[in-house]
């Protein structure tokens, strides 16, 4: 006969639920056992039924969101979020719709890296409103999430070290002077992430810009390079036939020119040398917009940038094509040395333009010049010594020029309740977005040191 022990052990049943039998026998005797036995497998039943129907529920959960992944089929969903990570930046965008950053795997768009599974959970939501974006602990980051960035032409990359967004300045693994045997090679090291196009950029901006034979319009004067725009030419002969437009990679050098962001350049050997057989590249370093503007190529509208070597960052382009056409190395000899500088981060003014709309969030100007809106990010606890501000969101105002110097010429400060200041007299309040996460206290830093600025400034 099977007792109440043996079945309690067998089944895993609680040893509460048996541990009074001794007791139960002694009452009812033989019938009472067989009832403590009965209720035992009753409740065996019960937690397993329980235990399957979790089970069914986690796979029904699985299999839920392979559906659903099916069911992201409108590539414009995939577009208007793209488009909206642009908009407001990696981590507005992470925290509007409650995502969780990516560790690992990015899907790659023109150069961009964008958090894979948050890139799905919320197209996924803008074609299906009424059930919100996905939950990203549904599906997994690996090949399901391939597999549907594959549908939509996007291709999933892996970043072990968590490399985020799109990646501006200097590539630490490709010192100026490094040389590529092709486009392929220079890409594959992240310096020029495009294989074809002159510019790898986007109208928010651009990272890196290309020199090719073929190019009568650009120029090298030293530490100088005239560049032209791209688009508005005949592919095989090489003539304009159109205008140029401002947009895209074009209008993301006149970002970087606003922002004071540098750009990589690389730049075929034949250039240099002026001879076919040069097929090599050769990344010369970083580069700073320092002017743009229209002109006239063939009868149609160009862009003309110019772009200046950054000191210490760069190799001069004049003296490598020099080095070049006597048969020299092409890295001349460098001097090490130690240098403390502050390492800007241009992402953060550019989100919190974004953020605002370019629109001032102390007189609400919003300026709107040839190029698109223009404002300035405007630190509010300096950067660097002895202030040592840090280059982040919480520390930057959008402001339009004429505010912006006068909150750096220490006239307008801003108290802890939002008031705007000019020179002690009320104004107007701060406008603060919800998403901007700004630090109060950095403006009372700010306004305790213009308090000796705004003393002196009302002496006769």
């Amino acid at each position: 006969m099977l007792t109440a022990g043996k079945f309690a052990r067998r089944k895993k049943i609680p040893t509460i639920c048996v541990s009074h039998s001794v007791n139960v026998t002694r009452i009812f005797g033989y019938f009472g056992l067989q009832i403590v036995g009965i209720l035992a497998k009753t409740q065996t039943i019960c937690s397993t039924e329980v235990s399957d129907r979790g089970g069914r529920k986690r796979d029904r959960d699985w299999g839920n969101s392979v559906r659903a992944l099916s069911e992201l089929t409108d590539s414009s969903a995939i577009s208007r979020t793209i488009d909206e990570f642009r908009l407001l930046g990696r981590d507005i965008f992470l925290s509007k719709y409650g995502q969780q950053p990516s560790v690992r795997y990015f899907a790659e768009v023109d150069g961009m890296l964008i958090d894979s599974k948050p890139l799905l959970a919320v197209a996924y939501g803008k074609q299906h409103p009424s059930r919100g974006p996905l939950s990203i602990r549904l599906f997994a980051g690996g090949e399901e999430t391939r597999r549907a960035l594959k549908r939509f032409g996007i291709e999933l990359v892996t970043r072990g070290g968590g490399r985020l967004g799109v990646l501006y300045g200097e590539i630490t693994e490709c010192p100026p002077g490094t040389v590529f045997k092709d486009r392929r090679e220079a890409y594959d090291a992240g310096v020029h992430r495009t294989t074809q196009a002159g510019i790898a950029g986007q109208a928010d901006g651009t990272q890196s810009i290309c020199l090719s034979d073929g190019y009568s319009d650009d120029e090298i004067q030293g530490d100088l390079i005239t560049y032209t725009g791209f688009g508005g030419r005949d592919a095989n002969t090489g003539r304009h036939v159109a205008d140029q437009k401002l947009e895209k990679g074009n209008l993301g050098l006149v970002e970087n020119f606003k922002l004071g962001r540098p750009v990589r350049v690389l730049v075929k050997e034949s250039v240099l040398t002026d001879k076919k057989a040069d097929n090599e590249y050769i990344y010369l370093g970083l580069f700073t917009v320092t002017s743009w503007g229209w002109g006239t190529r063939d009868g149609w509208k160009v862009l003309i940038y110019q772009l200046r070597a950054v000191a210490g960052d760069s190799l001069i382009p004049g003296d490598i094509a020099m080095a070049l056409t006597r048969g020299e190395d092409v890295t001349p000899p460098r001097r090490n040395t130690n240098v403390n500088r502050v390492v800007r981060n241009y992402g953060v003014a550019a989100s919190a333009k974004r953020l605002y709309d370019n629109t001032c969030q102390i007189c609400r100007t919003r300026l709107v010049t040839a190029a698109g809106p223009y404002s300035e990010g405007a630190h509010i606890r300096p950067l660097g010594i002895p202030h040592n501000g840090p280059d982040t969101l919480e520390n930057i105002l959008c402001l339009c020029p004429n505010c912006h110097a006068l909150f750096d010429g220490h006239a307008l400060t801003i108290s802890p309740d939002g008031t705007v200041l000019n020179l002690g007299k009320p104004v107007g309040k701060l406008n603060v977005a919800r998403a901007h996460g700004l630090n109060f206290e950095h403006l009372a830093y700010q306004e305790q040191i213009s308090a000796a600025s705004s003393e002196r400034t009302r002496l006769p």
